[in-house]
């Protein structure tokens, strides 16, 4: 983004490795934002606040054993950044995901994972999603897509959007021992807990907004949900260590992240 502001054309980018990956061992870790996060949550919250041109396009999905590729184009009218503002969380109105298959997955997968039965009941999370939210109809996008260097996965990524523009991210994946339903249910609650947190948005966009925040001109303002990350402390400590000015002020909500950011 500083390369195109500065010199005045876009920038293209391409990732190479796991677009979609969770931990291979027993206990149940996605180790970074799935590329559907990026494409649902990051990127249309940086288009709003700091009025940057963003464009993802996965060629070829990755899992474990990587193999996949990504294409980003940014460009952004100006630099610095413009300081930003979002504190006020709203009430959730829309509500979108991906569901996606790889090859070796079975067809009946990923419907399930939005409406089926597990322990004779309704389960799934377009069935949780219309117990939180009864007037809300959420609107998914179906993805096959080849085996990645011999792995194979399956996943859900969705976000709900509120009212003020504020996104809240939740995602999983499938694996051994766990139900399609039980899949799809567990990204609802992870979208419907990070909205209920307070704050504008997901903890995991918290500490990616911090370094934008910290390179924009001006003070910018972020409304926190309860209970930060430890990456959101790390990327605190960044933002200060190249000379952001920061501080927390509270009010009767919570809490709003000020940070005087390094533009000039």
């Amino acid at each position: 983004l500083a390369r195109s502001g500065l010199e005045g054309y876009p920038v293209e980018v391409i990732f190479k490795g796991g677009t979609n990956v969770c931990s291979p061992g027993r206990k149940f870790e996605i180790n970074a934002p799935q590329v559907d996060y990026v494409q649902l949550v990051l990127f249309p919250v940086l288009r709003k606040l700091f009025g940057v041109n963003l464009e993802l396009q996965v060629k070829q999905r990755g899992f474990l054993q990587g193999g996949g590729e990504v294409l980003v184009r940014c460009s952004t009218p100006t630099w610095p950044l413009k300081a930003a503002e979002m504190v006020e969380p709203g009430e959730i109105r829309e509500v979108a995901g991906t569901l996606y298959r790889s090859a070796a997955v079975p067809q009946h997968v990923l419907p399930r994972m939005l409406e089926g039965q597990l322990k004779k009941r309704a389960a799934g999370a377009a069935v949780l999603l219309k117990e939180k939210l009864p007037e809300v109809v959420p609107h998914f996008e179906c993805e096959e897509c080849p085996t990645a260097n011999g792995a194979d996965a399956c996943g859900l990524v969705l976000v709900m959007r509120s009212s003020t523009g504020c996104h809240f991210g939740g995602d999983s994946m499938g694996r051994k021992g766990t139900t399609a339903e039980a899949v799809g249910e567990e990204a609802a609650r992870k979208a419907w807990a990070a909205y209920g947190r307070g704050g504008c948005c997901d903890e995991h966009l918290e500490d990616q907004l911090v370094i934008f925040m910290a390179l924009a001109k001006g003070t910018s303002r972020l409304r926190l949900g309860t209970k930060q990350s430890l990456h959101f402390q790390t990327a605190l400590w960044l933002a200060q260590a190249f000379g952001a000015s920061l501080r927390v002020v509270p009010d009767v909500q919570g809490e709003i992240l000020e940070i005087e950011g390094l533009g000039r």
